[in-house]
């Protein structure tokens, strides 16, 4: 099932949810699987919300453009309603998001599902993401 998020981008992935060879619960899913083989080496996802967007997925419009569609936040002005948003700084490490950003807002709307957030350079300052927050990103995808 992994396969499928290699082989296909995201319109490819609407387009197999849109004609029901795909349930968006199946995509999530696999993303959530690759992450969770990837992420002990790279640090790239910082918070996980994998129950929510499971839930999401039962109720996605299978005629949106991203229908179903798994997606990730940075941290760093891409809210999410209800969690964190630390910019990559401990000075933020207990801001809650009170709504979605606007960038969210339309890409909830086009149908993809928020798996989580991930690792920025601290306030998005450098073109390398080693905060002290959470530590570097590292690794290369296999």
């Amino acid at each position: 099932m992994s396969s499928l998020l290699t082989d296909h981008d995201a319109l490819g992935l609407a387009e197999l949810v849109r004609t029901r060879q795909v349930h968006p619960r199946e995509l999530v899913q696999a993303a959530i699987e690759r992450i969770e083989a990837l992420n002990p080496k790279l640090n790239a996802v910082i918070h996980k919300r994998y129950e929510k967007a499971l839930a999401e997925a039962e109720n996605v419009p299978l005629d949106a453009p991203l229908a179903g569609v798994p997606v990730l936040a940075k941290d760093v002005h891409q809210e999410i309603q209800g969690e964190p948003m630390t910019f990559g700084s401990k000075s933020y490490a207990s801001y809650i998001a009170s709504e979605d950003s606007h960038f969210v807002r339309q890409l909830k709307r086009a149908g993809a599902i928020f798996l989580g957030i991930t690792n920025v350079p601290e306030f998005a300052l450098m073109a390398v993401t080693e905060p002290r927050h959470y530590g570097p990103t590292r690794g290369e995808v296999p």
